[in-house]
Order: structure tokens, then sequence, then C-alpha cells
């Protein structure tokens, strides 16, 4: 009789138990702040503010750099305006990076947006890898296929240490690389 009323003592108190670990996983979650917030809205000039964040024109940003020769290509179809982000886009046809100051060591969400839309170049078209400075390979001969509705966005959690951070953009040969925003 005593091993029932056991048996019905851990079954009842499962969920209870259940709850107070989401409550701790919760609680950590909301604790954590980004050690480093960097907002790109690639290829672009102008600031973009999408999901309570600002995206800073790379082409006025002094808190990055990107390597050259790259150039920005413009979205010829007027978007909605909670696609403004995806408007710009900037384009390499050779390897190339971006390059961040990091502040501290830790765990950081690298998050890469990719739109592809007909331009001079049609986006569509890129074959290209993406890797990181600490060495990671992101992508492999990735490229967005029939995205014109939607936004392809790829998340990254990595360790990175102090100092200087790069995304790497390698055109597989005779393509080309791209990226809408980090």
């Amino acid at each position: 009789m005593a091993k029932i009323q056991t048996k019905k003592v851990l079954k009842s108190s499962s969920p209870l138990i259940f709850l107070l670990h989401l409550l701790s996983v919760g609680l950590t979650c909301a604790a954590y702040s980004l050690p480093d917030k960097y907002f790109i809205n690639c290829g672009s000039d102008t600031d973009v503010n999408s999901g309570n964040r600002t995206f800073r024109g790379d082409l006025n940003s002094d808190s990055i750099s990107f390597s050259k020769p790259s150039y920005p290509v413009k979205n010829s179809s007027q978007l909605p305006d909670v696609l403004a982000l995806y408007q710009t886009a900037r384009v390499f046809d050779q390897s190339s990076h971006y390059e961040f100051d990091i502040s501290s060591d830790g765990t950081h969400l690298v998050r890469l947006h990719f739109f592809a839309f007909s331009s001079a170049k049609n986006l569509y078209k890129a074959v290209f890898n993406v890797s990181t400075s600490h060495p990671f390979l992101l992508l492999h001969n990735f490229n967005v296929q029939n995205s014109s509705q939607s936004p392809v966005i790829k998340d990254f959690f990595l360790s990175i240490t102090q100092g200087k951070f790069c995304v790497y953009f390698r055109p597989q040969e005779s393509s080309f690389a791209f990226v809408s925003a980090i």
C-alpha cells in the first residue's frame, strides 16, 4: 500500500517540478544580456528599425568595417515596411569580410539575414561559404532559392574571445556572395 501512495505522490509532483524547472530557465534567460550589440543593414547608408532594434547602414557605421571590393545593391521592387531591412544587400565577387570589435569573451549570437531579390545581380544565383575568424564554417555551398516572399535567417551561437572578429563571405568559383543584414 505504501508503494502505491509513493507513486501517486511522484506522479502528482511531476508537473510542479517541471514548472519550477521552466521558471528557473526563464529567469536565467531573462538575466542574459547581449555582450556586444551590432545590428548591420548591409549595403545601405540608412538606418532601419526592425523588431525593436536599429540596424545601422554599413556605409555610415563607424563601429564595423568591411573589406573591399564589395558593392551595395538595391531591390528594384518596393517592399512593405515590415521588410524594409531587406531593401539592400552587400555583394562580394571575391573573398571578403565584415570585422567587429568584441569587448568581452563569451557566447555571442551571430545572426545572418539573406533576402534574394532581382537587381543588377540576380541574388538567387549566388553560391558561397560563410565562415568566421575563430575558425567556424557556418555555411557551405549556401544558396538562397525561392525566398522572394520571406528572408532566410541563420542563427549561430559561437564562443568568441575579446578582440577582432571577422565573418568571411567566400563565393564559389564563378559566383558571388551576399548578405542583407547581420
